[in-house]
């Protein structure tokens, strides 16, 4: 370990967070849980993100936004760090934060009462314009990976998915600590799942990294097949999955894992939104059942739809907020999704859009009786139990994989039938007929919270520092 590291870490541990992805699901309110976790322990935090102000915001939420253990560096990379060759990734990079605004009506690609007429037809006009050209070049982006892949004879893991740079990962953060009041002694990656995998990718990084670091992975393979698992300078991972987390030690004892809980903001505002305001005069004294989220292939929305279907409509009112990522629906979602935009139920009520302010999102969940959390080949961790639980809402499951075993374990609702809405009706009805113990909930806060999260975080990152002593390398 260099020197420098070493005297930093004497007056008191530093971390950079780095978080790659910005504007998507939780990803952002996930950053701020974890810096401000860092913070309450004692860590000198570094936070690198593409928002600054996403993560600000929620500092300030927080209290924690003007700590002076806490320094959020530039994102913004010198075109020189990358070189005059590496000019069309940067250009893909500004097209893709550019595009993905107005394809899924993030704010800013909205027009609003504030707006003079110039700003308006802009807005107008561009929010016609970049969602058909945003799709089609994704769909040639992702050709033409495939066809390097092929040509270059990589396996799949190498040629891999069209994610992101594990050299841009070196660059940006080495660009921007040129500005850091001081420098970590270790840095931790919130989102490894978006980057490439191959072996190649991960040592053009390490031959550009000077720390130590470690990352979290949310959707882990089966073994230990990345890349960066042959780099020195790596020195653990966490997940979401305890099986997974002592598996992998077992495989790899000379890393360090660690299992997270799958932990969530749950902050409501302090006055109803209109959002909530809506649901509640349209839901007129109905049960209200919640879906929530980013809408993929994996949110069931056939069965789901099937669902109000078969439910009383005097007795329930379902909704659903998130936006709908419909390149990644299969046919049976696709066409029940134009099936209901065609002809729109009474008891539902669909916000297609990411609510950048989670506050809202989580009094949608205070305000229902059900949360509808049945996904298909659903292998992974969720934190909406944990919202769930927090709000003392009973939540629907998958009677297969991990949300199905913790919701049986903790007893906060019940595991039905992924592929059948009959079963997941009657799920519906079980629940409303059996309420659920307040103690139940209250299990399962106590061991998915912040408190916890901070204290499993904390000893993860010093193993990785006491491990890194004995050298990082590259």
């Amino acid at each position: 370990m260099p020197d420098d590291v070493r005297g930093l870490r004497a007056n008191g541990p530093c971390v950079l967070v780095f978080n790659p992805i910005s504007g998507r699901g939780h990803l952002d309110s996930w950053n701020a849980i974890f810096v401000s976790v860092l913070l309450d322990r004692g860590w000198h935090v570094l936070a690198l993100t593409p928002d600054a102000g996403a993560l600000m915001a929620r500092m300030a939420l927080k209290d924690c936004a003007q700590s002076p253990r806490l320094q959020v560096l530039k994102w913004d990379v010198p075109a020189t760090r990358f070189g005059l060759r590496a000019w069309p990734r940067r250009a893909w990079g500004r097209w893709d934060a550019f595009g993905d605004k107005y394809f899924y009506m993030r704010p800013g690609s909205q027009i609003t009462p504030d707006m003079n007429a110039l700003a308006r037809f802009r807005v107008r006009v561009l929010g016609l314009i970049v969602p058909p050209l945003f799709r089609a070049s994704h769909f040639v982006y992702a050709r033409l990976r495939k066809r390097r892949g092929a040509r270059d004879g990589r396996p799949a893991l190498e040629a891999d998915d069209g994610g992101l740079d594990p050299a841009d990962f070196s660059l940006q953060m080495n660009a921007a600590l040129r500005r850091a009041r001081r420098k970590p002694a270790i840095v931790l990656n919130m989102y490894m799942d978006t980057y490439r995998s191959g072996a190649g990718s991960w040592r053009k990084f390490a031959a550009g990294n000077r720390f130590p670091w470690a990352g979290i992975r949310f959707v882990p393979t089966r073994t230990p097949q990345e890349g960066y698992y042959e780099l020195p300078c790596l020195m653990g991972m966490c997940f979401l999955d305890e099986r997974v987390a002592q598996e992998y030690a077992i495989r790899m004892p000379s890393k360090c894992f660690e299992h997270l809980p799958d932990v969530t903001e749950t902050a409501v505002p302090e006055r109803p939104s209109r959002l909530r305001e809506e649901i509640e005069r349209r839901a007129a004294g109905r049960k209200i059942v919640f879906l929530g989220g980013t809408i993929s292939a994996q949110k069931n929305l056939a069965r789901w739809y099937e669902l109000i279907e078969l439910a009383d409509p005097r007795r329930w009112f379902f909704v659903q907020v998130g936006e709908i990522l419909t390149d990644s629906l299969g046919a049976e979602d696709a066409a029940a999704v134009e099936r209901v935009t065609r002809s729109p139920p009474e008891n539902l009520l669909v916000r297609a859009e990411y609510l950048a302010d989670e506050r809202t999102f989580n009094e949608i969940v205070a305000a229902s009786d059900v949360v509808f959390a049945v996904y298909r080949e659903f292998r992974i961790s969720s934190n909406m139990l944990c919202k769930a639980a927090t709000f003392k809402k009973p939540v629907l499951v998958s009677d297969r994989y991990l949300v199905g075993e913790r919701v049986t374990r903790y007893g906060i609702g019940l595991a039905v039938t992924e592929d059948s809405a009959r079963s997941i009706h009657q799920g519906l009805l079980h629940v409303e007929a059996n309420p659920i113990a307040v103690e139940r909930f209250q299990q399962f806060c106590d061991d998915f919270n912040t408190n916890v999260l901070g204290e499993r975080l904390d000893r993860f990152l010093r193993s990785c520092l006491h491990r890194g002593q004995f050298g990082a390398g590259g």
